[in-house]
């Protein structure tokens, strides 16, 4: 259902927009957790430990891929809020034109360095070849799930974040089923958790054609729409690449930590993989509201509504620092039961999991401003400055990894180190932004048409 998010109360229209894209991250939390048990009691935790060990390379590429492609979604936003349906289609043919380049790309990339990465990383003997065995397969699946986030943002683009969620719930069902399949019904090993998050992330495809096809005409393009345009595709790029180097910037530092991570032996790769599954089912929170602050500001943007997006970041923003007490409450009388799930009673690895989840969650108010500033900057096409806030991540998370690789107390304190630098970043950043663009609306009536990256929002 294409919802206008111009009009009605801020905070109610970003909490009903983010509680579809929670309940659909959190089931798909759930699903993951599932197979990561279903890995670790039916394979072995080595299997278990192996794929995480791959998981900064995986998130790497991943995230420079995937969020390019998101951030194509919003010129989606961007047109819809200021009224532009006829351009609309034409911007989905190109947004998949260049969806399909980078999937081609990034693949091809990714096999060619998969094991060579991963045995620069440090990554122990005995994960190796099933880390690269497993990535390989989930690398050949890029396609389906390169397409599915384009077809899954620019619906929430245009305001509907329902039709994901069924999307999601269905898929990640079957993906436990296919996991199952391929770990107990046909023991693959570690290449089953990987055969199964194949077929589930074809059949989201699957059903994201049918939706688009059958039910979004606005988003439908026909042979008159499918055109390429050179000016579409600028406008395009000028978003999603800032964005996609900045995801990837972070997950460089995650790499460099990871490296570091690994020099400490097996246990610890385990145990601090194991204290981030917990971290990951809180960040689903962050993130889902980061998003939805990016939806929300693409269209007031477009709309010309600046003083709209001043009222949702705020509200936004109170919201995720109550939820960011809850999640450090719940890590430290909750944490240790959740991790014995995954290691059993071996204390050594649940005394690592529990250190690490507790440093980072004691820092989440700084990782909340993070991403409710960096949300609303994205939303409003400034990606350059998104851009610098992945390179301070990065600084942050090298100097920490790098100086204190051997003191692993330490270490568990790099990422919040990049998010109190970065917040600090964009606490002088975004006032700045806001009040710019409140000027340039006050000075002008008409809806922004364009996203300019050489224009005053990249250079604020």
């Amino acid at each position: 259902m294409v919802r206008d998010l111009t009009k009605g109360s801020p905070t109610k229209l970003i909490l009903g927009f983010v509680a579809s894209m929670l309940v659909a991250s959190m089931m798909s939390y759930v699903y993951n957790m599932t197979d990561s048990i279903m890995v670790g009691q039916f394979v072995s935790t080595d299997a278990l430990g192996a794929i995480s060990a791959a998981s900064p390379l995986n998130m790497l590429l991943s995230n420079l891929s995937v969020t390019t492609v998101s951030g194509f979604c919003i010129v989606t936003g961007q047109m819809f809020g200021a009224g532009d349906k006829k351009g609309l289609r034409n911007l989905s043919a190109n947004a998949l034109y260049l969806t399909v380049a980078v999937t081609v790309l990034i693949t091809v990339i990714s096999i060619v360095i998969c094991r060579p990465a991963l045995e620069w990383m440090n990554t122990p003997v005995s994960f190796l070849d099933m880390a690269t065995e497993y990535m390989n397969i989930i690398f050949l699946a890029r396609i389906f799930s390169l397409v599915s986030t384009l077809f899954a943002g620019q619906l929430r683009a245009l305001g509907d974040s329902k039709t994901s969620l069924y999307i999601s719930l269905i898929s990640g069902f079957a993906n436990v089923c296919f996991n199952f399949l391929f770990l107990v019904v046909i023991p693959l090993g570690v290449a089953g958790a990987a055969w199964g998050t194949f077929c589930s992330a074809a059949l989201g495809m699957l059903m994201y054609l049918y939706i688009m096809w059958k039910k979004m005409d606005i988003l439908h393009f026909g042979r008159e729409d499918a055109g390429l345009s050179p000016h579409l595709i600028r406008r395009l790029l000028a978003n999603g690449i800032p964005l996609g180097l900045q995801a990837s910037i972070v997950s460089v530092g995650s790499i460099i930590l990871q490296i570091a991570v690994n020099g400490h032996g097996e246990d610890v790769v385990t145990g601090i993989s194991t204290g981030g599954k917990l971290l990951n089912l809180f960040w689903i929170f962050f993130q889902g509201f980061e998003s939805a602050l990016l939806y929300f500001s693409a269209q007031n943007l477009g709309a010309g509504k600046p003083e709209r997006i001043r009222k949702g970041v705020k509200s936004t923003l109170l919201i995720n620092l109550g939820i960011g007490v809850v999640c450090f409450v719940f890590a430290i009388f909750v944490g240790r039961y959740v991790h014995m799930l995954f290691v059993g009673g071996n204390e050594a690895l649940l005394d690592i999991a529990d250190q690490y989840l507790l440093t980072q969650t004691a820092f989440f108010p700084f990782m909340v401003m993070l991403c409710t500033w960096r949300g609303a900057l994205k939303g409003c096409g400034s990606t350059v400055p998104a851009l610098m806030c992945g390179i301070i991540e990065l600084i942050s998370r090298v100097v920490v990894s790098v100086f204190f690789a051997d003191n692993l107390t330490v270490l568990y304190f790099a990422g919040p180190a990049a998010w109190v630098a970065t917040s600090i970043f964009l606490a002088i950043l975004y006032p700045r932004m806001l009040k710019k663009l409140e000027k340039k609306f006050a000075a002008d009536s008409a809806p922004l048409e364009t996203n300019d990256p050489e224009g005053a929002l990249s250079k604020t």
